[in-house]
């Protein structure tokens, strides 16, 4: 994780006051930026082909802990749904499933996703591609 106290390094606070996305989803966007120091946020970095499988691979184990140790029930529940989506976009732009859930609970957790109405628009993108994909394979 990044320390604020190093040239160079911003403040937290600093990336929730730049943000325009909702409040819900400040979280994961200084998540993303903490873990993936070139990244810019949670939406652009798991819409983008250019993300790496390794970089998604931290994102799904920090995303894995906020699931788990969330502070409230809000934090855990957007913790389990960013660790799907995790999954879903190396999935689709890697073409790698990073994890060892079944084809079945991957399928439910990408519909889910799909109509979740909290999540920004693209990300639903990447769960349709990913729901899409799994659906004709299983």
């Amino acid at each position: 994780m990044n320390d604020s106290t190093q040239p160079g390094m911003r403040h937290p606070i600093e990336w929730a006051m730049e943000t325009d996305v909702d409040p819900f989803f400040m979280l994961a966007d200084w998540l993303v930026c903490d873990a993936l120091e070139d990244k810019e946020g949670a939406v652009q970095t798991l819409t983008s082909a250019e993300t790496t499988l390794d970089e998604l691979r931290t994102l799904k184990r920090v995303f894995k802990l906020l699931r788990v140790q969330g502070e409230t029930v809000s934090d855990r529940r957007l913790g389990a749904r960013l660790y799907a989506l995790s999954i879903a976009s190396a999935y689709v732009f890697h073409d790698r499933i990073i994890t060892t859930q079944s084809s079945d609970r991957l399928i439910r957790a990408f519909k889910d996703l799909r109509t979740d109405t909290q999540l920004p628009g693209p990300l639903h993108a990447v769960a349709e591609r990913a729901l899409e994909r799994m659906s004709r394979e299983a």
